[in-house]
């Protein structure tokens, strides 16, 4: 009973990984291997590893602001002193409030 759980479970967990290909010039892949070697990680790790930490960043750095201090300070006192509402924005703020806001 136990043979026929196996080759399922490893057929599920195959199903669950997904395949990308790279065509890499012969010097790419060798220097690849080798700091895969030196970081005692399989070349397939090594890739993962490091194209995972980039997708990360290169996630973190397109969703994230980031302001020179003259700049901070300015969007920082903005948000603590916002500016009063001219009239026409005030009254279209009351009427969205009474429709939408109020039920």
């Amino acid at each position: 009973m136990a043979t026929a759980v196996a080759p399922m479970l490893k057929e599920t967990t195959r199903k669950a990984r997904e395949r990308i290909d790279v065509r890499l010039r012969p010097e790419q892949k060798t220097e690849i291997e080798r700091a895969a070697h030196i970081k005692g990680l399989t070349v397939t790790d090594f890739i993962i590893q490091n194209a995972v930490a980039n997708a990360r960043k290169a996630i973190r750095e397109y969703e994230t602001w980031t302001l020179e201090r003259p700049d901070a300070e300015i969007f920082a006192a903005a948000l603590l002193e916002p500016t009063a509402l001219g009239p026409q924005l005030a009254q279209a703020a009351k009427r969205y409030k009474e429709r939408f806001l109020k039920r």
